[in-house]
């Protein structure tokens, strides 16, 4: 219809028609590519849309896996959502990938109006160091041969392009090293001790294998074995994808030789001469035996009688010498809770040193009550006050029988009393207080508030309310929440400057001052159980642990990540849906805590920061801290705790959070 003449219609065989369309989202990105790859990441640059018909909001990212050689469930879709002002190339680095899988990853652009077209490029993670296998089973030695058993391995970080047969002469004087194996001529040629005998395909690799045998396996050789020489077999698998090769070796040592199983078959042609030597054999075992239990029983009556001696001494001192020996500890020569010494320190004696640095508190200054918090490992933890400064102070006090302790248990008390002073004072960590002995106890006195983290955070659930009392999922406002988490990040950054391994970090050995300030307990001798089950701490534990790899701050950087999942489920148990002894190979296998539709994503993105594969990658705990503080600065959402249609609490058991 004519504007100008509403009784003609407008437009003809010759007219250009121009209509407008409803399609006001962003066009797809210029370009894609990707610009570095990883293990366990994959990061990507792509140019923003030609036509982003708006103003960009944020990008959103999808990575869904097509191939892989994991023998586990992977998540079939992960999304990243960026935030990006960029008018050059932003870009987006995904992590916690699983190694040796290829991704489909598509990026699109959304604006008020929606998500726009998405552009896609295939890619694949660099495989990761395979699986290590089983040392093989040692099932007969004959001269100059070994014939052993082998288990094939699974590989979930990529393929299994091959096994090695490896030789180690545990006489040689070549120390072995796995990044120095050589075919067997080689080896010789410079003196080595260790080689690769075999070269087997997966296919080629059958329940037995018999090394020595002379053949050619590969571009192998494997040559007959020297006679009396203490060989040791190992096992290699082979990991070969785009030019990379990764390797990893079972660990054969002495232990292999006491697992060789026997042929009793042909037992009726022993020689009888070899009776009477069992007979020799037999009576000397029974006379040691006999000597030895002597021995002990001697031991325990003159330990008694020591101690029934030193009861009767006097003993009206107030300094501490704890009764008993002087122990000197070497500084160097321990390593609770992966604490890390310098280098430098020297020899120390433990008592003179907490003699300088800890209040020896007046008997006539401190309480001891009659209930009782827990159970320590060097004796009760009882409730008490202590007046410090003519004001009370609540206390827990840790009751130790000194006296009654080996002198083991009581140089590792003393170690474990070491790591307290050694803390110092932080708002964020339960300090020592001092200590007070009596004839019979020393007690050990430290900081103490009856609420937990965890108890906090269960308690803070509103469903247990009417819904129009509490309209929101807690108590806790969101920023309470980011506060605590800075507040323990900080109390963690503490003890790394300290050189303080914790080991059980969770919301449980967070104690709440005034229920809003978050102090890091379970350290040392302050340690203590309140409850008949141990605590299990296996669903905070990082990755590495559960290799058989030591403790490291980066290993309390994994449980933190943790504990602010506990945080934002407002105490829900980590993989409530899997059994403890299932949680280690669940992670292993790259399982990770899943993100709640409440939680931001700057916040989760933490928390997978926290549960990097290679520890570097993770933030230290100076880093968590700077990331937090920004969270309480900026605007944007991190936590959403109001309620919403469908919303039920992650599900908390404590009988799976203990043994």
């Amino acid at each position: 219809m004519c504007i100008s003449n509403s009784s003609q219609t407008c437009g003809g065989l010759q007219s250009n028609d121009i209509y407008e369309t409803t399609q006001k989202t962003p066009g797809p990105p210029a370009s894609l590519e990707v610009i570095n790859i990883t293990e366990t990441s994959i990061q990507v640059a792509w140019t923003p849309p030609l036509a982003p018909n708006g103003k960009i909001q944020f990008y959103e990212i999808e990575a869904k896996y097509i191939n892989t050689f994991s023998t586990y469930s992977l998540s079939p879709l992960l999304i990243w959502k960026i935030y990006s002002n960029s008018t050059s190339k932003p870009k987006a680095k995904l992590l916690n990938l699983q190694p040796g899988t290829q991704y489909n990853i598509s990026i699109r652009a959304n604006n008020d109006n929606g998500a726009g077209i998405s552009k896609s490029i295939l890619q694949w993670t660099l495989i990761g160091e395979p699986d290590t296998p089983e040392v093989p089973t040692i099932l007969k030695r004959d001269e100059g041969q070994i014939t052993i058993k082998v288990v094939p391995t699974l590989n979930d970080n990529g393929p299994i392009t091959a096994y090695h047969i490896v030789v180690i002469d545990g006489g040689s004087q070549a120390s072995y090293s796995p990044e120095m194996l050589l075919p067997y001529q080689n080896a010789t040629n410079k003196g080595l001790g260790f080689y690769i005998a075999a070269e087997l395909k997966p296919e080629e690799l059958k329940d037995t294998f018999i090394v020595g045998d002379g053949r050619m396996y590969g571009n192998y050789y494997n040559p007959p074995l020297p006679p009396g020489r203490d060989i040791h077999i190992s096992l290699g698998v082979v990991s070969t994808m785009a030019n990379l090769t990764k390797v990893a070796y079972a660990r054969a040592d002495h232990e292999q030789h006491g697992i060789i199983i026997l042929d009793f078959g042909n037992m009726e042609h022993t020689d009888v001469g070899n009776s009477g030597l069992v007979l020799g054999l037999s009576v000397a075992i029974g006379v040691l035996g006999l000597l030895l239990l002597l021995c002990v029983a001697a031991y325990f009556v003159l330990r008694r009688r020591l101690r029934r001696r030193r009861r009767r001494l006097p003993s009206d001192h107030q300094e501490l010498s704890l009764q008993g020996p002087m122990i000197e500890v070497d500084s160097n020569g321990y390593n609770h809770n992966g604490y890390m010494p310098d280098e430098e320190e020297r020899r120390v004696d433990h008592y003179e040193n907490l003699k300088q640095q800890v209040w020896n508190i007046p008997r006539n200054f401190l309480e001891v009550k009659t209930d009782l918090l827990g159970h320590g490992q060097f004796g009760n933890v009882m409730q008490g006050t202590v007046h410090q400064r003519g004001l009370p102070m609540p206390v827990a006090i840790n009751t130790i029988a000194d006296g009654e302790l080996s002198r083991a248990d009581k140089k590792s008390m003393l170690q474990e009393l070491d790591v307290l002073i050694r803390i110092g004072s932080h708002n964020n960590v339960i300090h020592l207080v001092g200590v007070c002995e009596n004839p019979d106890v020393l007690f050990v006195v430290f900081e103490y508030h009856p609420e937990s983290l965890k108890n906090i955070l269960l308690e803070s659930r509103c469903l247990k309310y009417a819904a129009q009392v509490c309209p929101r999922m807690s108590t806790l406002t969101e920023s309470q929440v980011v506060e605590i988490a800075l507040g323990t990040a900080r109390g963690m950054a503490h003890l790394c400057h300290k050189k303080i391994v914790h080991k059980q970090l969770a919301a449980r050995n967070v104690l709440m001052a005034d229920g809003v300030v978050p102090k890091i307990a379970g350290i040392g001798i302050a340690q203590y159980n309140n409850t008949a089950n141990t605590p299990d701490y296996t669903r905070w534990t990082a990755q590495e642990i559960f290799r058989g790899r030591q403790h490291t701050t980066k290993s309390d950087v994994w449980s933190f990540g943790c504990l602010l999942w506990e945080l934002v489920s407002l105490g829900g148990t980590p993989y409530a849906d899997t059994a403890i002894k299932e949680v280690p190979s669940r992670i292993m296998r790259g399982h990770r805590l899943h993100q709640m539709n409440f939680v931001g994503d700057d916040l989760y993105q933490l928390m997978l920061q926290c549960w990097q594969l290679d520890l570097d990658e993770r933030p230290t705990f100076d880093e968590i801290v700077h990331v937090l503080e920004n969270f309480i600065e900026d605007s944007d959402i991190h936590i959403n705790f109001n309620m919403f249609s469908g919303f039920h609490y992650e599900q908390y058991f404590s009988e799976l959070e203990s043994t």
